[in-house]
């Protein structure tokens, strides 16, 4: 791995926070500046060799045309994360491997069949996911929701398991069983089936556990009895569906 501190990835880190850093949503670069550590610790622990600043850029950058934010039209141009390399003076070549990667990331792109295939985008992949799950992707979860005006919990709604890509979030809007705790069973409970390098299911397998340890308690105290015996069999088909895999 090379060195990660240079000038132009230096300019990137700028440039991203005063973009991300008034976001509510969620997305904000609190939340990137997790996937860069994240995706640097993953990186030291891989067994094979890594770009250090391909997937440093790749991390800062993964974000900055998400379609939740800058809307599907700019969101596959990939506007921003160009712009952004160009001021930055990012290398052609590193440039173009960046865009592979940040056009591969992401739970929508996994629905439609895509991911990324170089080394460094898929670890980078890996802890952007692992941050929308465990403890802090409990948080972002709920930041979302109330940010959107959705729904905590609704005994009532069941969430949708076998939500299509055209169908989540479609248009960057929800959608009729979206919510806080639907969330988990329609996207986050899911995630820990789609890492793609060994740290990053390592670190998947701690984090899902603590997100069904917090859904065990929080529908037993809600006493909701048939969200209980949903979730036990909820992940016994996503473990069925994983060992297949």
């Amino acid at each position: 791995m090379n060195n990660k501190q240079t000038p132009e990835l230096n300019k990137v880190k700028l440039l991203v926070r005063e973009l991300l850093g008034g976001d509510t949503s969620g997305h904000a670069d609190d939340h990137v500046e997790r996937v860069v550590l994240l995706a640097e610790r993953f990186a030291s622990e891989c067994s094979e060799s890594v770009d250090l600043q391909e997937a440093l850029l790749t991390a800062w950058l993964h974000d900055v045309d998400d379609y939740k934010l800058v809307g599907k039209a700019q969101a596959e141009k990939l506007t921003n994360a160009v712009n952004i390399m160009t001021e930055a003076k990012v290398a052609e070549d590193l440039r173009r491997a960046v865009l592979e990667n940040v056009a591969a990331i992401g739970y929508s792109k996994r629905l439609n069949g895509k991911q990324p295939q170089r080394l460094a985008g898929q670890l980078v992949s890996d802890a952007d996911m692992c941050d929308a799950i465990g403890a802090v992707g409990i948080e972002r979860a709920l930041v979302y929701a109330c940010h959107h005006g959705g729904r905590i919990f609704d005994p009532a709604v069941w969430p949708n398991v076998n939500l299509a890509a055209h169908e989540y979030n479609a248009d960057g809007n929800t959608h009729d069983t979206d919510g806080f705790i639907n969330h988990f069973f329609e996207k986050l409970l899911k995630l820990k089936g789609l890492m793609l390098t060994e740290p990053g299911k390592t670190e998947a397998e701690s984090r899902q556990q603590i997100m069904v340890d917090f859904l065990r308690h929080y529908f037993r105290e809600k006493n909701a009895p048939e969200w209980s015996e949903f979730l036990e069999e909820y992940l016994l088909k996503v473990a069925n569906v994983n060992d297949l895999q």
